[in-house]
């Protein structure tokens, strides 16, 4: 965790922490299928934001309230994950992905207060400039999902992930998007693998 931002914590952090906003989602639409539309939703193909193909803002400066965390123990896989704490307000980091109009998606991370404490905490997900999530005074603990189904409006969808945490760092990692087929596609794709299965079956008897 960052020496710098250590030194500031309020002494109201050793207070008892609220109770989380239940991490209880909107329910994602099964089905999702295709390659996942974020890049480097993981984090490892860099240790800092330059040349990560996130974009942030709202932070102060790289290395104070925000960065790539390399330490493998922070992460949720692999080696690096995303550390914010923007400090009264939320951070953000976005990018933007390509989308039909009017399909829906499914929005998949992972998220950690690996500090344990609650107070002057907060996540908010944007899609297309949207609040589509929000929880505040987030208690400790390791990595748990959190899963959206936003519906595209755009060719273009910025996706926005914004931590605020005033005395330490919220971590984020394994960040996904997935277009979701609608009904008549995913009937055809479960006719097809179950006519394949078929198929596969009859080769076998012969």
């Amino acid at each position: 965790m960052n020496s710098a931002k250590t030194l500031c914590i309020r002494l109201a952090c050793v207070a008892a922490a609220a109770a989380m906003v239940p991490i209880a989602f909107a329910g994602p639409i099964l089905g999702e299928f295709g390659p996942n539309l974020v890049t480097n939703g993981s984090f490892e193909n860099t240790s800092v934001i330059a040349g990560s193909s996130w974009t942030p803002s709202g932070f102060l400066s790289e290395g104070f309230d925000y960065l790539i965390d390399t330490n493998p123990a922070d992460a949720e896989s692999g080696n690096h994950s995303f550390e914010g704490g923007g400090i009264g307000t939320p951070g953000f980091i976005s990018q933007n992905l390509a989308t039909n109009p009017g399909s829906h998606y499914n929005i998949h991370l992972w998220l950690a207060n690996l500090s344990g404490f609650a107070d002057g905490t907060e996540i908010q997900v944007l899609w297309g400039g949207r609040l589509v999530y929000d929880a505040t005074d987030i208690l400790g603990f390791g990595y748990r999902e959190i899963v959206i189904d936003p519906v595209a409006t755009s060719t273009t969808t910025p996706l926005s992930i914004g931590l605020r945490d005033d005395s330490f760092f919220l971590n984020v990692d394994n960040i996904s998007v997935r277009v979701v087929p609608e009904p008549a596609t995913l009937a055809l794709l479960v006719g097809g693998l179950g006519a394949i299965g078929v198929s596969r079956r009859k080769r076998r008897s012969i």
